[in-house]
């Protein structure tokens, strides 16, 4: 197989299998409220050599070039997306007797990770109009999960806590998700350009 459609599969599974939280599970809250979330991207990272670039029909070059300095863009910011993930995913189940520590790694870990995380890929500033399009519609995405997240972290905090609380974030992270979801699919069809 050619080193291009190596680095072609590897930027798919970046952008479509492995996405911000993308496959909605449960976290129980400790009055059996359920807030939605899903699981962390963990790509692997890329490798460009030079002479892959020599593989891209010339008419496609500028464009998998401005795809590959996009997902290089990027992937310096996963770390952060990951340690805020893991955080939440620790509290898929939250019982009374570890809200305090839910709200702890909320506050001090998670929430602070992704914050990171959004403002790092806020920084990014694609090559051309369709990659910047699909990018807006990502940080979209991605600004609703962490108010979703803010949402979880004010349930937690509080002894007795409101239910509406916990919808509420439920809603924003369906909303992110779709959004999210919705540029897996538009990257998937511009990546799916170099792969013919």
């Amino acid at each position: 197989m050619k080193k291009q459609s190596l680095l072609v599969i590897m930027m798919v599974v970046l952008f479509t299998c492995i996405p911000v939280f993308h496959s909605p599970t449960t976290i129980h809250a400790a009055t059996n409220t359920t807030i939605t979330n899903g699981s962390p991207s963990a790509p692997e990272p890329g490798y460009v050599e030079d002479d892959t670039y020599n593989e891209v029909a010339p008419e496609l070059q500028q464009a998998f070039d401005d795809y590959v300095d996009y997902y290089n863009q990027y992937k310096e910011w996963v770390p952060y997306e990951i340690k805020a993930a893991t955080i939440l995913n620790k509290y898929k189940k939250v019982l009374a007797s570890t809200r305090k520590q839910a709200y702890s790694e909320m506050t001090t870990i998670a929430i602070p990770s992704y914050k990171k995380f959004l403002s790092g890929i806020k920084q990014i500033k694609p090559n051309n109009t369709d990659l910047a399009t699909m990018h807006a519609q990502f940080i979209k995405g991605t600004t609703l999960q962490l108010e979703g997240m803010i949402l979880f972290q004010k349930y937690v905090s509080k002894l007795n806590p409101d239910p509406t609380i916990i919808k509420k974030a439920n809603v924003k992270f369906t909303q992110g998700q779709l959004l999210i979801s919705e540029f897996n699919e538009k990257i998937a069809l511009y990546n799916a350009q170099f792969s013919q």
